[in-house]
């Protein structure tokens, strides 16, 4: 991994719950239900031969934020898991303390909190047409909401880290084995809490 100091400038605003909710329904994507949150995990462990966070940590981080957990497809057929990030949140993941399969109340930006990062558990599809979604929901993430605040995620395995690369990530330098980030793609658009 490389060493390479990394831009964490970061403009901290609130996380708008419609804006992101209007832009991922516009491809396709939906806020997952408590009902549908096993299947997200049973998913995304089968597709990258891997643990995930177990159901119920996934849904309290969802029901914090609103924005967590989103569905692909009926069935379903395409996940994407994140984590609005506080500033403690931003502060714990550079000092390898922030847990993704458990984060602590004080790391999540909850809806209506001011958010400072955004890590990206998991986005991934298990047909053409959901890894499109996938990407396409990546990009809505990163780019249309959390463009001012950087952005992490783990390269769980090499196709992951080729479209994280896609997507303008490169190895963070820090943090937990495997994380890649982006820094602040652009100053303040939204009112800065």
């Amino acid at each position: 991994m490389s060493a390479q100091p990394k831009s964490l400038d970061f403009y901290p605003f609130i996380v708008d719950l419609d804006q992101m909710n209007e832009l991922m329904g516009g491809f396709g994507w939906r806020s997952a239900t408590s009902e549908e949150i096993p299947v997200l995990v049973e998913l995304g462990e089968r597709l990258i031969n891997d643990r995930l966070a177990d159901a119920p940590t996934i849904e309290r981080v969802h029901n914090a934020t609103k924005i967590s957990a989103w569905a692909y497809g009926d069935p379903i057929e395409g996940l994407v898991l994140c984590v609005p990030l506080s500033e403690a949140g931003l502060t714990a993941l550079q000092a390898n303390e922030f847990q993704p399969g458990n984060p602590a109340d004080q790391h999540i930006a909850a809806a209506g909190e001011t958010c400072a990062g955004c890590y990206i558990g998991i986005y991934a599809g298990s047909t053409y047409e959901a890894r499109k979604a996938v990407m396409t929901g990546a990009g809505v993430i990163r780019m249309g909401i959390f463009s001012q605040v950087p952005c992490f995620a783990r390269a769980a395995t090499e196709d992951g880290a080729r479209s994280m690369e896609s997507l303008g990530l490169a190895p963070a330098g820090f943090g937990p084995d495997k994380l890649w980030m982006q820094g602040a793609l652009s100053a303040p658009t939204r009112k800065v809490a």
